[in-house]
């Protein structure tokens, strides 16, 4: 019994929920599914009508199938005899598993089975939007290398001449795929052909140079070679012939990319210029692209990537790799596990991982060499760790996110992240919390948005705050961020904590840099100068210099420059909010351990944070010193209660009491 809907929009749904069957799909997915990046008003509304009809029209006569709701999104569970994708992939699988262990026969009956499931191209009756058409792609690739196993087989059963005409076939319609020309050759020649087999390769070669400027691969080449050294004319037809298979031929596609965020926002234009870079033209480049994104925690750095490689997914068939290194842990991930699991992704058996790191990296470049992969490293600590991690393939691409910048590492195009506009950062907060400010709540909705410092990570903590508490007003929430004395409180949702991802960079500072994050979070806003930066840290100038260039390359601050070509430094909001608490921490917690002197601590602190000055000694008294923007000045002061032009390094007394001391060097 027919069940297919007729409508094209209640067909691509059930199409989409079908080739992610198993697996929840999120509302918006199916919207950006439907209707892109204009969404009509009524968006939702319709899409719950298609499900209604979808509902009613199919699944209530279909007892193999079932759709469920849940709270983001719907899942459809479809018996695993009953859906053709699973029938195929698991067939598929048997036959790929059945060819590693040598069983050639069960290998060509899996995997006949799995392709006689198909009867036209993946979908072919399907409006497909931007998502579907990427599965689509993905489904097309893996029954094309489900083709390529099936033929490896039937030549290890000795049925070369029966390939031939089906080989000949494919090579017309995929003049690109090598695979099915070296078939060719090895067919051609085992049936006593071997003229019309080089002829093959020749042909091969012409086309690849006229339209892509290269070379066959090293294994078509080395097939080739074979062919002309061999004395052999032709093989007893009935005889199985043993297929010397290329090392990689039979590996697995991997493809590890976490799933995209169907509620990004924003970041258009440097979307754009990513994706851009990573799909160019090669040119005479032979090298493989590769982009770097660094920003402060919490900016967004993953979410761009991840939006950028699903986006191109398509042009990277053979693969896509993701790798958390965990550059801001304690303990960064070692490139020796990374490329243990990469080699498990694409099928190396255990026994063939070499152990050490570089025979593990030229295996790696090995596989990629003539391969479309994308390799995303998330969360890079430095060169050393991701530069093992490269393929060498000019038609691969690699996505780096970083913190610090990864400015040594030659041939990246380098994208700095910076905060979302507050416009942005409103929508964002939408579509989080499922909410359509009215025309009176966009004050306050913009008062949050400025409070969370319109950083992503923020951003998304006070949206989803706000999907939980339907009934909170965003106005409670925005007065709330303004009056709470710990606002990284309120920052913070589940596994979305802005104080966690702040200290984990922060813990990677040294113990000197760390102390003066501390105290020039003590400095009035909006920026200031290394000057000013030193009279309150009582350093000389170019030593905190180069500790405020330390800072700004860990993107911790930002640097811009001021008048007159004077440079001026910055703390983002929520830096300064996180640098102050713990200066609150680490300055009075040692002083609880001493009665006697936690109350004078405490006031001395209140009046550092009050009114902007530093206790200091002179001729043996403490008098208190103004930190504040007019240090630049330069005017020297005698009064000891006002700012005094700083003394020469070498005979300027450190000061023996007050901030610096309270907070020792780390």
């Amino acid at each position: 019994m027919e069940l297919t809907p007729t409508a094209p929009k209640v067909r691509q749904v059930l199409a989409f929920l079908l080739v992610r069957c198993g697996k929840l799909v999120q509302v918006g997915e199916l919207i950006d599914e439907l209707w892109g990046d204009e969404p009509p008003a009524s968006a939702m509304t319709t899409l719950q009508t298609y499900i209604y009809k979808l509902r009613k029209d199919v699944l209530e006569r279909c007892t193999s199938a079932t759709l469920h709701t849940r709270v983001s999104g719907y899942l459809l569970d479809v018996s695993a005899e009953r859906g053709d994708l699973l029938r195929f992939e698991r067939l598929a699988h048997e036959g790929r598993t059945a060819l590693d262990e040598g069983d050639a026969a069960r290998a060509a009956d899996r995997l006949c089975e799995a392709l006689a499931l198909w009867r036209g191209p993946a979908l072919a009756d399907v409006s497909a939007g931007e998502i579907l058409s990427a599965h689509v792609t993905r489904l097309e690739e893996e029954r094309l290398r489900t083709l390529e196993l099936r033929i490896t087989a039937d030549l290890e059963l000795g049925r070369h001449r029966q390939l031939i005409s089906e080989l000949k076939m494919l090579v017309s319609e995929h003049p690109l795929n090598e695979r099915f020309h070296s078939h060719l050759m090895t067919a051609l020649h085992r049936s006593g052909r071997r003229y019309e087999a080089l002829e093959v390769y020749q042909g091969l070669r012409r086309m690849l140079i006229d339209e892509l400027g290269m070379e066959p691969s090293a294994a078509v080449q080395q097939l080739h070679l074979n062919l002309l050294n061999s004395d052999a004319e032709s093989r007893d037809e009935g005889a199985p012939a043993p297929v010397v298979r290329g090392r990689f031929e039979t590996l697995l596609v991997p493809a590890q990319l976490p799933p995209d965020t169907s509620d990004f926002v924003g970041r258009e234009e440097i979307l754009r210029d990513v994706r851009r870079h990573l799909v160019r033209p090669q040119g005479e480049n032979t090298a493989a692209r590769a982009v770097s994104i660094s920003g402060m925690p919490g900016v967004g750095k993953t979410a761009l990537a991840l939006r950028a490689g699903h986006a191109d997914r398509a042009e990277f068939p053979d693969g896509q790799l993701y790798a958390d290194l965990r550059g801001a842990a304690e303990r960064p991930t070692d490139p020796h596990e990374i490329l243990e699991g990469f080699a498990r992704a694409i099928g190396v058996p255990a026994a063939e991982i070499p152990d050490n790191l570089q025979e593990r990296s030229k295996l790696f470049r090995t596989w990629s060499m003539g391969r479309r992969v994308l390799v995303v490293l998330d969360d890079a600590h430095s060169v050393s760790q991701v530069a093992p991690l490269l393929p060498a393939s000019p038609n691969c691409a690699v996505i780096i996110t970083t913190q610090r910048g990864l400015y040594s590492l030659p041939g990246v195009r380098h994208v700095e992240l910076d905060v979302m506009s507050t416009r942005n950062a409103m929508a964002l907060i939408e579509a989080v919390s499922g909410r359509r400010f009215t025309a009176d709540e966009l004050g306050a909705a913009e008062r949050v948005a400025r409070l969370a410092g319109r950083l992503p990570l923020a951003v998304r903590a006070v949206g989803s705050r706000l999907a939980a508490m339907q009934t909170w007003p965003v106005e409670k929430l925005a007065a709330q961020l303004e009056s709470l004395p710990r606002r990284l409180d309120l920052l913070s949702f589940a596994e979305l904590d802005v104080r966690a991802r702040l200290a984990s960079g922060y813990r990677r500072l040294d113990a000197g840099d760390r102390s003066a994050l501390r105290l020039i979070s003590l400095l009035p806003p909006p920026d200031f100068s290394a000057t000013t930066a030193a009279r309150l840290i009582g350093n000389g100038t170019e030593e905190v210099e180069a500790q405020l260039i330390r800072l700004a390359g860990c993107h911790l601050l930002s640097v811009s420059m001021g008048a007159g070509g004077e440079i001026r430094y910055r703390l983002h909001e929520l830096v300064r909010v996180f640098a102050r608490e713990r200066l609150d921490e680490e300055l009075l917690e040692p002083a609880r351990d001493r009665p006697e002197a936690s109350t004078a601590a405490a006031a001395d602190h209140a009046r550092v944070v009050r009114e902007g000055v530093r206790p200091v000694r002179e001729n043996g008294r403490p008098v208190w010193e103004s930190v504040g923007e007019r240090a630049d000045c330069g005017h020297e002061h005698r009064d000891p209660h006002v700012i005094r032009a700083p003394e020469p390094p070498a005979r300027r007394a450190r000061p023996v009491n007050g901030v610096v001391k309270a907070l020792g060097n780390g």
